[in-house]
């Protein structure tokens, strides 16, 4: 019995461990707990409500250029949208002006007859410049003897007008259609037909014949 007592001494079980050292392995347990179920600082910020970002400050400067650039683009395209329309614009209003002048002009040199003709022969310097304005006076001149010496009426029937092609001088020329009966002291109502090509430059606030040719039907 004896020799039994001294073998537990020498090899304590389990079940004589004293509370003190149950205490202090208990407490290292806790600790190792706690350590391992020690949230994350993301799970932590998740709880918080806060999601983290995922992306980082370059991402973020790329875009807001992207913007930059998407925003200066728009911008000057509508610029030049703008500009365009409004170039559109004044060339229609320059074609209309050109247009009607050319129309009023090659009138004039269709007088309808002798009685009519000073008033023609006014118009024709009128709507004059350039190397045509320094020709109209003869012009209109010779034109007033032809109608004198044959008894010349003429009827305008048909006129119609269209813009050719605009210069780099900023003259536009002009296509003029015409038809005409005309009367003269050999015969009555001769149909006749033919082309002008007008070159119509911008003086004085209008546009005015700056030469004038006949041209091949």
């Amino acid at each position: 019995m004896e020799g039994d007592a001294g073998t537990r001494q020498l090899n304590p079980t389990d079940a004589d461990e004293t509370p003190e050292s149950l205490a202090v392995s208990t407490a290292e347990k806790t600790e190792q707990a706690t350590e391992l179920q020690a949230p994350e600082p993301a799970d932590e910020a998740v709880r918080d409500g806060r999601r983290p970002s995922r992306l980082g400050v370059g991402w973020v400067s790329v875009i807001c250029a992207a913007l930059l650039v998407s925003a200066a683009g728009a911008g000057v395209g509508g610029y030049f949208a703008l500009r365009s329309h409004h170039d559109s614009e004044a060339i229609a209003r320059a074609e209309a002006a050109a247009l009607q002048a050319a129309k009023n002009c090659v009138a004039a040199t269709q007088a309808p007859d002798t009685a009519a003709m000073l008033a023609s022969q006014s118009k024709i310097i009128e709507c004059s410049t350039g190397a045509f304005g320094v020709q109209a006076p003869l012009y209109s001149s010779l034109m007033a003897e032809a109608y004198q010496a044959a008894n010349v009426q003429v009827q305008v029937s048909d006129m119609r007008a269209a813009v050719e092609r605009h210069n780099a001088d900023g003259s536009i020329d002009v296509l003029v259609a015409l038809r005409t009966k005309v009367t003269n002291s050999q015969a009555a109502d001769q149909e006749q037909g033919y082309r002008l090509r007008v070159q119509m430059a911008p003086a004085d606030g209008t546009y005015k014949i700056a030469d004038l040719k006949q041209v091949a039907s």
